[in-house]
C-alpha cells in the first residue's frame, strides 16, 4: 500500500457542492409553487455546475486511490466502484417507488425500459438535450450524473495504467472528448455525450498526477490542464454559432456552460490556491461535515424534498419541510455510514 493522503479541503468542497445541489433542487421546486422570488432562483441556478465539481473530484480521488493501491486488479477496482455506486442507487430507486406509490402515481410513471436504463447507468436529463436514451428513474433528476461517473470510472483504470507519455496524455483525452462531441452533434447519442465529458473527469486525474509529482500546483504545471479545458470550451462553442435563440439551460448552450464552468472553477481555484486559500475555512470549511454522507444526500434529496415534500398532498409549511430534511439526513447517514460498510464487507 502506498503513501496515505487526507484532503480535508476537498471534503469541504464536496460538502459545499452537495449542499448547493440540495438547495438548488429545493429552491426550484419552491419557485414552481410561487414560494420564492426569481432572484433567489437565479442565485441557485448553477446546480449542474456544482455537479461538474463532483466529476473533477472523482478523477482526482480515484487517481490517488490507485496510487495508494498500485497492485489493485481491475476486477477488485470494479467491485469497489460497483458497491459504491449501486447500493445507494438501489436505495434511491426503492425510495422513489415508495413515495410515488404513496402519491398514487407509481403505476402511471413506472417504466421497465427506464429501470433497465438506470441499472445500466445510461440515464440522462433528456428534456434538455437530444439523443438521450433513458430518463432518470421516476424523475429523480440528480441521477443523471451517475451515468457519467460510472463510465468515467470504467475508463479511468485502463487509461491510468496503460496510456504512456503522460506529458501528452491530457491532449489525447482532449482529442477523444472533442471527437466524441463532434459525433454527438452530428448524430446525438448517449455514448458520445458521456465520452465528450470525459475530459472533465480526467483533469482531476491530471491534477492528482501533478500533486503526486510536485506536491503543489502552479500556473506552469497546471497549464496543460487549463489549455485542454479551454480547447473543449472553444469546441463546444461552435454549435452555438448556428443558434438563433439563447437557451442557457438547453443543448447546445448547456454543454458550453459545463465546460466553461470547469475551466473557470479550476482557474479561480488556482488563483485562490496561489493566495494561500485565504478565508477558505471560514467560507467552506464547515461543509466538510456533509462530505461523509454527500452521495446519499445527493441522490435522496430530490425524492424526499421535492417528490415527497413539495409534490405530495400534505400541507406546505416549514415544519413539514424541516421534518423532511431530518429524514433526508438520517437516511443518508444510515446508508453511507452504517449500511454501506456492511455491504462492503459482505460483497467482495
Amino acid at each position: 500500500m502506498g503513501e496515505k493522503f487526507y484532503f480535508p479541503k476537498l471534503d469541504a468542497i464536496r460538502g459545499a457542492a452537495c449542499f448547493y445541489v440540495l438547495i438548488h433542487n429545493f429552491i426550484y421546486g419552491l419557485h414552481s409553487l410561487d414560494l420564492v422570488p426569481d432572484f433567489v432562483k437565479i442565485i441557485f441556478a448553477a446546480g449542474q455546475e456544482a455537479v461538474i465539481v463532483f466529476f473533477i473530484l472523482s478523477g482526482f480521488l480515484v487517481r490517488i486511490s490507485l496510487f495508494r493501491h498500485p497492485n489493485l486488479s481491475f476486477w477488485n477496482y470494479l467491485i469497489k466502484r460497483f458497491r459504491r455506486i449501486y447500493f445507494p442507487l438501489i436505495i434511491s430507486m426503492l425510495l422513489s417507488m415508495l413515495i410515488l406509490g404513496l402519491n398514487g402515481t407509481l403505476l402511471q410513471r413506472l417504466s421497465g425500459l427506464d429501470i433497465l436504463g438506470n441499472f445500466l447507468l445510461l440515464q440522462d436529463f433528456g428534456s434538455v438535450k437530444p439523443g438521450t436514451w433513458f430518463y432518470p428513474f421516476l424523475g429523480n433528476l440528480p441521477l443523471w450524473s451517475l451515468s457519467y461517473e460510472w463510465w468515467f470510472y470504467m475508463m479511468f483504470y485502463p487509461l491510468i495504467h496503460w496510456v504512456v507519455n503522460p506529458t501528452r496524455r491530457i491532449y489525447y483525452i482532449l482529442l477523444f472528448s472533442a471527437d466524441s462531441y463532434g459525433t454527438y452533434v452530428l448524430l446525438p447519442n448517449q455514448i458520445s455525450l458521456i465520452c465528450s465529458y470525459f475530459i472533465v473527469g480526467w483533469v482531476g486525474v491530471e491534477m492528482a498526477n501533478i500533486f503526486l509529482k510536485d506536491r503543489k500546483f502552479t500556473l506552469k504545471n497546471m497549464r496543460p490542464v487549463l489549455l485542454a479545458l479551454l480547447g473543449m470550451v472553444l469546441i463546444s462553442a461552435i454549435p452555438l454559432l448556428g443558434e438563433s435563440q439563447f437557451k442557457p439551460g438547453y443543448y447546445p448552450f448547456l454543454m458550453f456552460r459545463h465546460f466553461l464552468a470547469a475551466l473557470l472553477l479550476l482557474t479561480g481555484g488556482l488563483y485562490w490556491y496561489r493566495n494561500h486559500l485565504i478565508y477558505f475555512n471560514q467560507i467552506l470549511g464547515y461543509f466538510s461535515i456533509l462530505a461523509p454522507i454527500s452521495y446519499g444526500l445527493y441522490i435522496f434529496s430530490y425524492p424526499i424534498l421535492v417528490q415527497w415534500g413539495l409534490n405530495s398532498n400534505f400541507p406546505k409549511h416549514w415544519a413539514f419541510y424541516g421534518l423532511n430534511l431530518m429524514i433526508l439526513i438520517g437516511l443518508a447517514y444510515l446508508t453511507e455510514r452504517k449500511w454501506q460498510p456492511a455491504i462492503d464487507r459482505w460483497f467482495k
